[in-house]
């Protein structure tokens, strides 16, 4: 895809404008905020996206990702009201955000360094954007929760697979986030970009 091969300024500045695209109020507290916390320059993780601006990286192929599977999932019949565009960009942008204050790359030693730990990071993203004053709907709350499959949340596979049924947003973040995963680990990065 285009948007991979372009500078971290240009990967800033399409986030930018994406989530000021919402038209949500305190959307530029959240903006401002992101990025004091390092957001733009962060790893996405120890294991993909592994390099200076890996995170907002990772975060727009999520939300390309999601976007395909929104268009996919109202072929299917499913209301674009159950997954709202603003939402999209949203919940793709931020499902990983607790992880900009927590790991760093390091250009001395030309690796990913924790600084915070990242357990439970799904939540804590959650309760960082609410910090930034800004508020998510439910729907976008749980497509964050839940973007790593739900495991954390219920043991029972068939009540995932119930809950990701009946979630859409939540389905297609969950599915976004694990195809630029994938992607990654194909691409195998391994260098600053």
């Amino acid at each position: 895809m285009k948007y991979i091969h372009k500078s971290l300024e240009e990967k800033k500045e399409e986030c930018v404008r994406l989530l000021r695209s919402t038209n949500r109020p305190h959307i530029d507290d959240l903006i401002s905020f992101i990025s004091h916390m390092g957001y733009f320059i962060a790893p996405g993780s120890y294991k993909h996206h592994r390099f200076k601006g890996g995170l907002v990286s990772h975060s727009l192929e999520t939300y390309y990702e999601a976007m395909a599977l929104r268009e996919q999932k109202m072929k299917e019949g499913f209301s674009p009201d159950s997954m709202p565009e603003e939402s999209v960009i949203i919940s793709a942008l931020m499902h990983d955000l607790c992880k900009a204050d927590a790991i760093r790359f390091s250009e001395e030693l030309r690796k990913v360094c924790r600084v915070k730990k990242t357990h439970g990071h799904s939540r804590r993203s959650v309760r960082k954007v609410g910090e930034a004053t800004f508020h998510l709907t439910e729907d976008e709350k749980k497509a964050i929760l839940w973007h790593m499959g739900g495991k954390h949340i219920y043991a029972d596979k068939q009540k995932r697979i119930e809950f990701f049924q009946n979630n859409p947003l939540s389905d297609i973040i969950r599915k976004a986030d694990g195809s630029s995963i994938g992607k990654s680990k194909r691409r195998h990065h391994s260098s600053i970009v």
